[in-house]
């Protein structure tokens, strides 16, 4: 009898992050196994499976874990069991992924700080600020890639300065730090963080210091961890990664690592797929009354087949005038606001829906297929069949 191929996943499960990446893997063990998947998120019960990593050896065994997993890096290097990892906390984590053919997921940072900036700024905003988390390369990356966003449209970029970066501090001890931080900042501004628990953190330090959220500080999250974001107050906005194909992705990787069809190293981009725009950072109210009232209403119109020219008659103003407005405040022409209102729109469907391209294009409120094409080549710099593929769930 041949014998059994092993997942070990050794990541815990009470977070979205993770318990998502599970679920991907899970999906495609369903399609292409028989594969036994050992689910053991408790720190009692990696170290007993990993202790028995010469046992393991023997057998056709992957892990999924975090670099950081007790005995990980000793599987590897003294057994040779293949390993998939998620991405890095320190930047020499991968010197030694790479030295012992140690694969990973890895978040496409520059791609989520780009869509943050993106957001932002498309919602009118002028000020802007970043908030991360020490001892942490992505968030590092994070951080330098918002801050040459921003600064590159010629805005002002504020960093938040961690008060003592040896060490991580509790939500109490850090709060007089956030707090003084938050106060020195102009108003209004707009706040992106490294993820949805340093958001939340921020929304928490607002409410308890008095400030209005969005209305003097919006705040924008990463990850989408629904809970999280919903738990608020107001609602975390928050830019959703597409997990569970990168988990899909990393057992399928895993698989041809045990099955010696490929060796060494591989990298897994785990890539944004879009904002969820919640209360945190929907202004209703743009401090220039032109840009607010021609936002309202394309917010309720783009589906309709509605242009520059039809914004500047609502408002009752040349189109030459709106344009301008638009150019000085926004960086952005009428016509891509409303292209973007639209491409989200778009995006939503074809990751959540089974309708033809040509029915997604007519509902999200492009004029045809080939306007629907031109934008997303513009903004997204693949076709939508192409993002269907590479963000849309693979069918059972």
């Amino acid at each position: 009898m041949p014998q059994q191929t092993t997942f070990h996943f050794l990541l815990e499960t009470s977070r979205h992050f993770t318990r998502t990446l599970l679920r991907g893997v899970v999906r495609w063990s369903n399609l292409y196994g028989p594969v036994t998947l050992v689910a053991s998120p408790g720190h009692v019960e990696q170290q007993f499976i990993l202790s028995s990593a010469k046992q393991l050896a023997k057998q056709k065994v992957g892990i999924i874990a975090r670099l950081s997993t007790p005995g990980v890096v000793e599987a590897r290097r003294k057994y040779g069991i293949p390993v998939v990892t998620i991405e890095p906390s320190l930047e020499k984590d991968a010197v030694i992924k790479r030295k012992l053919e140690i694969s990973e997921i890895l978040s496409n940072s520059p791609q989520i700080a780009r869509m943050g900036a993106e957001h932002f700024v498309a919602s009118g905003f002028r000020r802007f600020a970043y908030c991360g988390l020490p001892l942490r390369h992505w968030s590092d990356v994070r951080e330098r890639e918002f801050h040459h966003a921003i600064t590159s449209r010629g805005y002002e970029c504020h960093i938040y300065p961690f008060p003592d970066r040896l060490r991580l501090m509790s939500r109490a001890e850090e709060h007089p730090f956030l707090a003084a931080w938050l106060a020195s900042l102009p108003k209004p501004i707009a706040v992106m963080t490294c993820n949805d628990d340093r958001g939340a953190q921020i929304i928490e330090t607002c409410n308890f210091e008095g400030y209005q959220v969005p209305e003097q500080i919006a705040v924008l999250g990463v990850d989408d961890d629904d809970l999280i974001c919903e738990l608020t107050h107001p609602s975390l906005s928050s830019i959703r990664l597409d997990l569970e194909n990168a988990g899909f992705r990393a057992a399928e990787l895993l698989f041809a690592l045990i099955s010696r069809k490929v060796s060494g190293y591989h990298c897994i981009s785990l890539e944004p797929t879009r904002i969820v725009p919640r209360a945190s950072s929907v202004v209703t109210e743009h401090e220039d009354i032109m840009i607010r009232s021609a936002i309202r209403f394309i917010r309720n119109n783009y589906q309709s087949p509605i242009g520059a020219a039809e914004v500047a008659r609502e408002l009752d103003v040349s189109r030459r005038t709106l344009e301008r407005r638009f150019a000085s405040i926004l960086g952005r022409s009428i016509l891509e606001r409303i292209h973007s209102f639209r491409l989200e729109q778009a995006r939503d469907l074809l990751i959540e829906t089974d309708d033809s391209v040509e029915q997604i294009a007519e509902s999200a409120g492009f004029a045809n297929l080939k306007q629907m094409l031109r934008v997303f080549k513009k903004f997204v710099n693949m076709t939508p069949s192409q993002f269907r593929e590479k963000h849309g769930k693979v069918k059972e």
